[in-house]
């Protein structure tokens, strides 16, 4: 059978499922028949080539085959992400995280384009342990303590009025220290985190000259004394006498403690001869 349709009307046309090479196509418009040849038909429509998925068969695919019609998906928001529309009609994915303002932030510089998570660093009397996916923040106790010494001391502590106590005179020798630093003036300076702590004084005192004086031993913090650390005893010259204090105070970090010593008899110098000031 040859393949021809001269005279009949297109609904009698034999039907093929291809185009043969040099065939025209025929349209009608505004009362007048054309005709086009295939090749510059489908070089008008623009559908020269094909559609196919590429990337990893295990990804999602953006291009949905579904039987002769080809679906492009859209792109969704998801938990911590988010996609616009850029200003050149691209689709721009970003994250979406947000940063809470109290405290120390673990993911820094939210906005930029590559957000970095800090590190957790162990500080003093914390351990950090990294297990599987969860971190392990523990504390461990820090022992602060602290000892200023002196024995066998001879400088007198000048006494100018019998109305004020005056820090005691001397030079101390620094003990073992962690949270604090000592010197050898007797001050103990605190450099640990703020908190409550147990200040110890023990004190052998004598006179330069004169007996039955009322002498007096106080702590001070940073430069005040603390009035409640009063402890007083009768001291002759030639016969020392101890005396014991204590003050449970909160220090922070950078203030400091010391011993004083007041005559309230007399104007007579005082002499310092042992003493222990620490604090744990």
């Amino acid at each position: 059978m040859v393949d021809r349709a001269n005279g009949k009307k297109k609904s009698d046309f034999v039907a093929k499922a291809s185009v043969d090479a040099g065939s025209f196509l025929d349209y009608f418009v505004n009362g007048t028949n054309y005709k086009i040849s295939y090749d510059n038909f489908v070089a008008n429509l623009g559908v020269t080539g094909s559609i196919v998925q590429d990337g990893a068969v295990t990804g999602t695919a953006i291009l949905d085959v579904d039987g002769t019609v080809n679906k492009i998906r859209n792109i969704e928001n998801g938990s911590g992400i988010t996609s616009t529309v850029s200003a050149e009609n691209g689709v721009e994915i970003s994250h979406n995280f947000s940063v809470d303002t109290t405290g120390s932030p673990v993911l820094l510089s939210a906005s930029a384009a590559s957000p970095v998570i800090a590190s957790i660093v162990a500080g003093d009397g914390i351990t950090v342990t990294a297990t599987d996916n969860y971190i392990t923040i523990a504390s461990r106790e820090t022992g602060e303590y602290a000892t200023v010494t002196m024995s066998g001391n001879s400088t007198a502590t000048v006494i100018s009025s019998t109305a004020t106590p005056v820090k005691a005179a001397g030079t101390f020798v620094v003990g073992d220290e962690s949270g604090y630093s000592g010197d050898t003036t007797g001050k103990i300076i605190h450099t640990g985190d703020t908190g409550r702590h147990v200040i110890n004084g023990l004190v052998t005192v004598d006179v330069a000259s004169g007996s039955n004086h009322l002498i007096s031993v106080y702590i001070a913090v940073n430069g005040s004394v603390v009035a409640t650390t009063k402890q007083s005893t009768t001291v002759s010259a030639g016969l020392p006498r101890q005396i014991v204090t204590f003050l449970n105070y909160e220090l922070s970090a950078s203030d400091y403690f010391e011993l004083y010593v007041r005559n309230e008899s007399t104007t007579d110098n005082i002499i310092v001869k042992d003493a222990i000031l620490g604090a744990l």
